[in-house]
């Protein structure tokens, strides 16, 4: 393998170094914070008066400490990770220096020597110098290619300036400064069909392709409660505060009582939100020569299989059945959902839809909302109007610039997605409080490589996995106190077909 190749592949493994020491860190973070919110609780308990195995207790403090000294460690794994991925970025950098210097210096003077750091021996061209053959002999490529470029340029039957105008074209192509004629490509064509991952192989100036998506979940980006599970089950305790006409919360009154007096002792009502870790996998192969020849290919396939999961997962809450996935929003029994307008038309959405919709969200999830909208439903929102009796319509600037994503309707942000159901189906406008949904992560998204799956065919495997669940905090509407109308964190628009 040529150096820069090998530099970079280092490079390569280095940063996959830090990925894998950071995932061992996470997880070791979420086990401390599991056992230490284990730990609190049963001390909580104890000074409350309730009654705490000694045994238990000192287990937990113990669990406690030792997960501690399992972070520090993994941090530490982290820290070196990271000075060797450090490292191996500068010699890549050096060799690709080395590298542009002889392109530089080739195409100065193209009959001159090849520096011999870039080939198993110095090369001279011209008719004073090697021959074509000889010069082939020198480059790393295929012998079939060699035949070809021998072939192509001329050979022994060429005079001796052809052969050198024609030299010049194949060392500059090989080094990457112009293209190598078709017949050489097609006699060196071993990295597939273009659509497979050919086009990947390009010249060595295309440096990157695509970069990891830091955060692949929608919910998780715009403020979705995460939260670890230490086992494939998790239990999310709850209030229970569906009903506030008797001004409780969670049955919890507030009395005015008078100077000495003592309070009354209640109990809250609590339910519980069951998170049950469900799989997510993705399984690609890539040519082991795509890997040597296209390392920046392998990382674009991984960024796809992160995008990929991350966008089955979101809509798996956003719509999952709840069998063997998440219980999505649009199945949740806490979800309102807002009825059109007498006469409305067919996969149309208004400004009455809007405003309808955020009159029923949960007071307090007003300034913690997002509004969901899919790509079909822009043309409608952006040509929003309130009819005024019969004298016509008043434009409204429904969507107002503005916010992180560019958009706002109703002073909160719009976040234009194909995750959600398309114009006229229920769930094309979704205004949602993330705040109120929980994830629960139990193996984060990982992403690893194996030589041996597919040994036969000299072939990388790729495998994405994900493990996890989400749940909603409400099991249903809120009734308000003195209307007796509900609200909800989750609002959607019934269908307009």
């Amino acid at each position: 393998m040529h150096p820069i190749n090998m530099a970079k592949q280092a490079a390569l493994d280095a940063r996959e170094g830090v990925r894998q020491a950071e995932r061992a860190h996470a997880s070791a973070q979420d086990k401390h914070d599991d056992v230490r919110a284990r730990y609190g609780l049963a001390l909580q308990r104890q000074a409350q008066g309730s009654t705490v195995d000694a045994a238990e207790l000192s287990r937990l403090a113990a669990d406690t400490d030792s997960a501690a000294v399992a972070v520090q460690s993994a941090r530490r794994a982290v820290e070196r990770a990271k000075e060797q991925l450090a490292a191996a970025e500068r010699d890549r950098d050096a060799e690709q220096a080395k590298l542009d210097a002889e392109d530089a210096e080739l195409l100065r003077n193209p009959s001159g020597r090849v520096p011999g750091t870039r080939r198993s021996s110095s090369v001279s061209v011209g008719a004073a110098g090697l021959g074509v053959g000889s010069a082939l002999a020198a480059l790393p490529m295929p012998g079939r290619a060699r035949a070809a470029i021998s072939k192509l340029y001329g050979g022994a039957t060429a005079s001796p300036e052809a052969r050198e105008e024609s030299w010049r074209g194949v060392v500059a192509a090989a080094l990457g400064g112009s293209p190598m004629h078709p017949a050489v490509m097609a006699a060196t064509a071993t990295e597939g069909s273009n659509p497979d991952g050919g086009f990947a192989v390009v010249p060595e100036v295309a440096v990157e392709i695509f970069t990891r998506a830091a955060e692949e979940s929608v919910f998780v980006r715009i403020g979705a409660n995460v939260v670890p599970m230490a086992s494939d089950e998790r239990i999310v305790p709850c209030l229970d505060d569906d009903d506030e006409t008797d001004d409780a919360e969670a049955t919890l009154q507030a009395e005015w009582k008078p100077e000495a007096s003592e309070a009354d002792a209640q109990l809250v009502k609590l339910r519980q939100a069951r998170l049950k870790a469900a799989k997510l996998l993705v399984l690609a192969a890539a040519s082991n020569e795509l890997g040597e020849d296209a390392p920046h290919y392998i990382a674009a396939l991984e960024a796809a299989i992160s995008r990929a999961i991350g966008r089955k997962f979101d809509k798996a809450i956003l719509s999952g059945t709840g069998v063997g996935m998440p219980a999505g929003i649009l199945n949740s029994a806490a979800t309102i959902t807002v009825s059109k307008e007498g006469g409305q038309g067919a996969s149309t959405f208004t400004w009455e839809n809007a405003v309808n919709m955020w009159a029923r969200l949960a007071p307090g999830s007003h300034e913690r909302s997002w509004w969901l909208v899919h790509p079909t439903v822009l043309p409608q929102a952006l040509k929003m109007s309130l009819a005024i009796g019969t004298g016509g319509t008043q434009p409204r600037a429904g969507f107002e610039a503005g916010g992180p994503t560019g958009y706002q309707l109703l002073g909160r942000p719009v976040l234009i997605t194909s995750r959600v159901k398309p114009l006229g189906t229920k769930g094309d406008v979704i205004l949602v409080d993330p705040s109120q949904v929980v994830v629960g992560i139990r193996r984060g998204l990982s992403i690893e490589r194996s030589p041996h799956v597919f040994f036969s065919s000299d072939r990388l495997a790729i495998r994405g996995r994900f493990r996890g669940d989400a749940a909603t905090f409400w099991d249903a509407p809120k009734t308000l106190a003195d209307s007796g109308g509900t609200v909800s964190p989750f609002v959607v628009l019934e269908a307009r077909a």
